[in-house]
């Protein structure tokens, strides 16, 4: 298992706090916002009033700009975003505290990266709720419900989402195509589609709840772990891993109409599980590790180990 801090990850949250701290600290430094428009110099804005688009509302035309929403809300038509890069890089944005409603994609930073979004509730959007193109961002209590497209995309690596829920999207909840990223203390429920995809090496989805999904709960590659959390009654597997050495610690899956826990290549780890009632409990290629893994009422049955290069070492099993 390849766990690492990624130092792009250090350095953007880094650069995020001196930026937070040198520009908000500052209140003369602040643009009020009252109409929407492009945002053609780095620095601090905030929005004064509900803002109503035709297209895209907030452009975004240089790095380093910081929008603090105040709790108002930008509603769109059903095209363009409420705030977007214009496909124009523009690295280390700031979004905070507001909602976004009816836009074709709610944030679309097509090209940029280094972002910050917090407190922003992006949903009923007719594309996707949140679109981030490149590296090293920080999601904190976002919200991506009810969106036509999926709930958050990252086309990129080293990102950490915290308090996110995600649910009722019609093309997933979370989708993030590259490595070294983390989900912790979320809800991922009720898309269509999967829960929770991170393609890639070293991701890791911690403390959360993944449930209802039509498809697969969580669905990760190679190096990957989910640690404390919870698939449940999900349309596919509720945990899926398609290559090797991943691990599955302290967690739960329960109720899903595929298998509770399929590690489909070796190495696999599995250590205080719980798999009751899905269809199958646990599939797994060894060579790999079990330990105190209860596996019950799986109507296909609770384990299946298949011997790839070597057998599975196990203790403490209750999976008859």
């Amino acid at each position: 298992m390849n766990i690492k801090l990624s130092a792009r990850s250090l350095t953007a949250a880094l650069f995020a706090t001196v930026l937070i701290g040198g520009l908000c600290g500052r209140a003369s430094a602040a643009t009020a916002i009252s109409a929407c428009g492009t945002l053609s110099s780095a620095g601090n804005y905030y929005l004064t009033s509900n803002l109503t688009a035709t297209g895209n509302c907030l452009v975004i035309a240089a790095a380093n700009v910081a929008i603090d929403m105040k709790g108002k809300t930008i509603t769109g038509n059903g095209t363009g975003a409420a705030i977007t890069d214009n496909g124009i890089e523009y690295d280390f944005a700031i979004i905070a505290n507001g909602k976004i409603r009816n836009f074709d994609d709610g944030i679309y930073l097509a090209d940029s990266g280094e972002a910050i979004i917090s407190n922003v509730d992006s949903s009923n959007n007719t594309g996707e709720g949140i679109f981030i193109e490149r590296c090293c961002d920080t999601l904190n209590s976002v919200k991506a419900n009810n969106n036509g497209g999926a709930g958050i995309e990252i086309e990129s690596d080293d990102s950490s989402l915290t308090k996110i829920q995600a649910n009722g999207n019609s093309d997933g909840g979370i989708y993030i195509n590259s490595d070294d990223n983390t989900l912790v203390g979320s809800t991922v429920s009720n898309n269509t589609g999967i829960g929770v995809e991170m393609d890639g090496c070293c991701n890791f989805v911690i403390s959360s709840k993944i449930q209802k999904n039509s498809s697969v709960g969580i669905e990760l590659t190679d190096d990957n772990g989910v640690i404390k959390s919870t698939t449940s009654n999900n349309g596919g597997d509720g945990m899926e891993f398609t290559n090797t050495v991943n691990m599955v610690t302290e967690s739960k899956s329960t109720g899903n109409g595929g298998t509770g826990v399929d590690i489909g290549g070796r190495y696999g780890i599995i250590s205080g599980v719980q798999a009751n009632k899905n269809v199958t409990g646990v599939s797994m290629d060894c060579r790999g590790s079990t330990a105190s893994l209860t596996a019950q009422n799986n109507s296909s049955g609770n384990l299946t180990q298949t011997v790839v290069d070597g057998p599975c070492a196990n203790v403490d099993l209750k999976a008859p």
